[in-house]
């Protein structure tokens, strides 16, 4: 047998995922609590090279925050979890947090954590907003509620693109995607600022937050799904590269 010694294994940053958690209704009826998650997010991670985790979000089974945040190099916080329209019918207004609170918690817990380290962010929609609500930016605001706004939730697939983004000068979004492209959108909800010590790098064509990034370390928030544009788009592996080449070091 050949035993590898630590120095010579690959160097390879572990990379946690955030795994959404929801209560749902089983075949048989009965109530259950899920872990949900596409698998692109853990794809993406490992052919940039790192080796993706996949972090529960829910505290009756997870380990502490400050322990899961020692097993990772960097922290991406998922997307996911689509919320139905109809329950936005029913709650006109809600809060970031009243869409699923079990999930809310913890990520913010992680978030706060990992801000406090320096490690490594990145956030794909509905975790873009939880950074940013996290860090004290924010608010997430319902769309349905805003005159005039139109929807963001298309019903093509995900690789296919809806409208376009501006990408401001100076970022490194702009640096890796240049001044303007077009992205999908599956969301309901925008955020309404940045948090402190973070800038907008992307604007949606009608005037919303649609991407950020942090003015120190690697932090990045997209309110899209880049994760999906990887073949129509390949300058969007260079966002993944660079946050797992950020974890790495």
């Amino acid at each position: 047998m050949t035993v590898v010694s630590q120095s010579s294994k690959p160097n390879k940053p572990r990379v946690g995922i955030t795994v959404h958690v929801a209560e749902v209704e089983t075949k048989e009826g009965h109530p259950e609590w899920r872990f949900q998650m596409g698998a692109r997010y853990a794809q993406v991670v490992a052919e940039a090279g790192g080796i993706p985790l996949l972090l529960p979000t829910h505290a009756a089974a997870a380990a502490d925050p400050g322990a899961v945040l020692d097993s990772v190099d960097a922290l991406l916080v998922s997307g996911g979890g689509s919320i139905p329209g109809q329950y936005f019918v029913a709650n006109p207004d809600p809060s970031l947090r009243d869409t699923n609170p079990v999930r809310y918690d913890f990520e913010v817990e992680l978030i706060r954590g990992a801000w406090v380290r320096g490690m490594p962010l990145l956030g794909i929609c509905r975790g873009h907003q939880t950074i940013a609500e996290a860090l004290q930016g924010g608010p997430a605001l319902n769309l349905g509620v805003m005159a005039g706004a139109r929807d963001h939730y298309q019903t093509e697939v995900p690789t296919q693109t809806t409208h376009e983004a501006r990408f401001e000068d100076g970022t490194h979004l702009a640096g890796w995607l240049g001044s303007s492209g077009r992205v999908n959108s599956f969301h309901r909800q925008v955020i309404e600022r940045v948090p402190p010590g973070w800038r907008v790098s992307a604007y949606s064509d009608d005037g919303f937050v649609e991407a950020m990034e942090s003015e120190a370390g690697f932090g990045v928030g997209v309110q899209y799904h880049p994760e999906w544009l990887l073949e129509s788009q390949p300058a969007y592996r260079q966002l993944f590269a660079e946050f797992v080449a950020a974890a790495r070091s």
